[in-house]
């Protein structure tokens, strides 16, 4: 299932199915720039935004607002966006589920290998985030049998790929694509700060109409809804950590407590105090 754990890896879970764990490796980590193929078929959630590109395929940003799909001996090259450098968490499959997975991708996919996964990455929604942070919270915790780690793992894939497969927004040029993928990434390597959006569109290499054009139609939102999005999954962690709600608030660039607490709830479809105690760290604030 797993060539090889790499340096910057911890396994957390090996079964039959599949496997599970981490990746961290920061940018001055040779291993960080070098060109690596894949060591398995594997879904990856981004903790940190880091540029990728996969081998003949076009550079994206993935962060927490997408999963990544790695295809095993397809190499693959990163560049950081973030100073924590590529922090994710990975689950890989065995190759008969992955035959199984994407078999209903097989008529528009030939002259390519059955097991290789139909797309690069997905959007995935904030409640998919926080289901598989949820996840990896509980295979850290050892509060989770294998029959329960295999069948979230597979309804994860099956999430993912819904999403691969949902319908295509319009065509967009490779030259508009990555204007896009320029203005996420600035907008993740800071989602607390407020860039304007000449700027965005100047380091994009754009005018202003063309990104806004462009984003929404490329990734399926705003830039401002994407700036939010980002900032409600960053304040997971802290939520759970116990931190005062008012501060987490105020540092992710909310108004107030209220503003907060009404943007994730409908982001999660419940309340911060909801998630911490879900979650395992409530505390009083």
């Amino acid at each position: 299932m797993i060539d090889r754990l790499l340096p910057a890896e911890r396994l957390l879970y090996s079964g039959a199915s599949t496997c599970a764990g981490t990746f961290e490796c920061h940018p001055g980590d040779p291993l960080f720039h070098a060109e690596s193929p894949s060591t398995a078929h594997c879904l990856v959630f981004s903790r940190t935004p880091v540029w990728i590109r996969h081998e003949r395929g076009m550079r994206y940003v993935a962060d927490p607002t997408v999963a990544t799909f790695h295809n095993r001996g397809r190499v693959y090259q990163r560049w950081a966006i973030a100073r924590e450098g590529d922090r994710c968490d990975w689950i890989a499959y065995a190759d008969d589920l992955v035959a199984d997975a994407v078999s209903r991708f097989r008529p528009g996919r030939r002259g390519r290998d059955p097991l290789w996964f139909p797309a690069e990455f997905s959007r995935v929604s904030s409640r998919v985030y926080a289901r598989q942070r949820r996840f990896f919270e509980r295979l850290h915790a050892a509060t989770i049998d294998s029959l329960g780690v295999e069948e979230e793992a597979l309804l994860l894939l099956d999430k993912a790929l819904t999403a691969a497969a949902a319908p295509a927004a319009a065509a967009t040029s490779p030259r508009h694509f990555d204007a896009v993928q320029h203005a996420r990434a600035v907008i993740a390597s800071a989602p607390d700060a407020s860039p304007s959006l000449r700027m965005l569109a100047r380091g994009a290499g754009t005018t202003p109409f063309q990104l806004c054009r462009a984003f929404s139609r490329v990734f399926g939102e705003t830039m401002t809804a994407y700036r939010t999005r980002l900032r409600l999954l960053a304040s997971l962690e802290r939520v759970r950590a116990g931190d005062p709600l008012t501060d987490i608030a105020l540092s992710q660039g909310f108004s107030s407590h209220s503003h907060f607490t009404a943007s994730f709830r409908a982001a999660f479809g419940m309340t911060p105090r909801a998630w911490r105690a879900r979650a395992g760290g409530w505390r009083r604030t």
